[in-house]
């Protein structure tokens, strides 16, 4: 598998270069906007890297330049965390965007998803009773019936899937299904997780535990 790498910042470049290498991509890389849409009508990739920040063009208009050259999938990494400039992102051509700083094994993640995506591959396929939860199309069958979840509903039902029986505390449930730490007293996960069991109440065989004084558990009901 082959990747473009367009990263003007010569250490950040260099260590990413080396992290993909040993994950088995081949890299090529670009420090320019022109460099890389050179190199993209020399030969074909599988994936692009992009940084938004370049030394001789702003890396969504480069985006929205290759996406007209080549239909490999683009990725683009910035330390831009501001939404409007995600969207821009997306809607100019990205199939996908990571903000700085990030790690590798997210980034290569992200890369092999949407390979899968563009690809029409099927994603993973998460596995707990009679759930099959499809993480990357946020879909969810139960007993062979489509269960319609909110974001955080969904979040949340693929962390306490990951590890059915094991109890989770409220703060390990907001980080890892609204990706930050929270601080303060909130009944955010209380009143999440009571709509995720109203969700989950037509099918006993899945049933989501309050542990006094801790969390919440998924268990699965023979």
């Amino acid at each position: 598998m082959t990747v473009l790498l367009v990263e003007d910042h010569r250490a950040l470049a260099q260590w990413l270069t080396g992290e993909l290498q040993h994950a088995g991509w081949t890299v090529v890389r670009a420090g320019t906007a022109a460099e890389a849409q050179q190199l993209v009508r020399r030969r074909t990739y599988d994936v692009l890297l992009v940084d938004i920040g370049l030394p001789d063009a702003d890396g969504v208009d480069l985006c929205q330049e290759l996406r007209t050259i080549t239909p490999a999938p683009i990725l683009m990494i910035t330390a831009r965390h501001d939404i409007p400039e995600r969207v821009r992102a997306l809607d100019h051509g990205a199939d996908d965007y990571l903000p700085k700083p990030f790690a590798i094994e997210e980034l290569v993640a992200r890369m092999r998803a949407i390979l899968r995506r563009t690809r029409g591959e099927p994603g993973p396929v998460l596995e707990c009773g009679p759930a099959r939860i499809f993480v990357e199309e946020r879909r969810v069958e139960v007993e062979g019936q489509t269960l319609t979840l909110t974001r955080r509903e969904f979040d949340l039902l693929v962390v306490l899937a990951r590890h059915p029986g094991r109890v989770f505390a409220r703060d390990a449930l907001l980080e890892s299904a609204w990706g930050y730490d929270f601080y303060g007293e909130s009944n955010v996960v209380d009143v999440t997780i009571r709509r995720l069991r109203s969700r989950l109440e037509p099918f006993p065989a899945l049933d989501v535990q309050a542990v006094r004084g801790v969390g919440y558990r998924l268990m699965v009901v023979a």
